[in-house]
């Protein structure tokens, strides 16, 4: 019985406020060739360039009208960390909306789209769309979970991954995933 209201009250915890997980059942996301914004080619995970660290800002989703969300919530976790000074030249920020089940002439345009919200936001050879055949097979994959919230993932610079937070942008949030960020940092050093 005590398991169970302990359950439950860490559950209720994980419901509005930033969820950090650093167990997770891969650590290594599958590939995906893809184009950044700027029409780069790209092989995700593989090209990641973060020298100490990356700092993956993914949002997955079934819904349109949730992406868009994810998008801007994704975008204002970015500035958030910037103001903490813990993103830069060792440490990059990386923007994907991960997509499945659109048509090949479908894509194009929603990459069109998605790169003008972009623009003027985040270095645009650092964010692209990544289209996978399932959504659900690759979250699996990289243990992480589709639940329709912001997630961030900091890997090491060979995109192993370290810790995943979910959640929306909070200044406590922030603080914790700055505060993982120089911890990774200081053990590397």
């Amino acid at each position: 019985m005590m398991k169970k209201w302990v359950l439950m009250i860490f559950f209720a915890g994980c419901a509005g406020g930033l969820v950090a997980q650093t167990d997770a059942a891969a650590d290594r996301f599958p590939r995906v060739e893809t184009k950044t914004f700027d029409k780069e080619k790209f092989i995700f995970p593989d090209e990641l360039r973060g020298t100490q660290l990356n700092v993956l800002f993914l949002a997955m989703t079934k819904d349109q009208d949730i992406g868009e969300y994810l998008q801007k919530a994704l975008i204002d976790w970015q500035v958030e960390l910037e103001q903490r000074g813990v993103l830069g030249d060792g440490v990059l920020a990386w923007h994907f909306p991960v997509l499945s089940g659109l048509p090949f002439f479908i894509k194009g345009i929603v990459k069109r789209a998605m790169a003008k919200e972009y623009a003027d936001k985040v270095p645009l050879d650092q964010a692209g769309v990544l289209f996978v055949d399932d959504l659900d097979k690759f979250a699996a994959a990289a243990g992480l979970i589709i639940d329709d919230r912001p997630t961030i993932v900091i890997t090491t610079a060979d995109a192993r991954q370290l810790q995943t937070f979910k959640g929306d942008v909070t200044p406590e949030g922030a603080d914790e995933v700055a505060n993982a960020i120089a911890g990774y940092l200081a053990d590397a050093n």
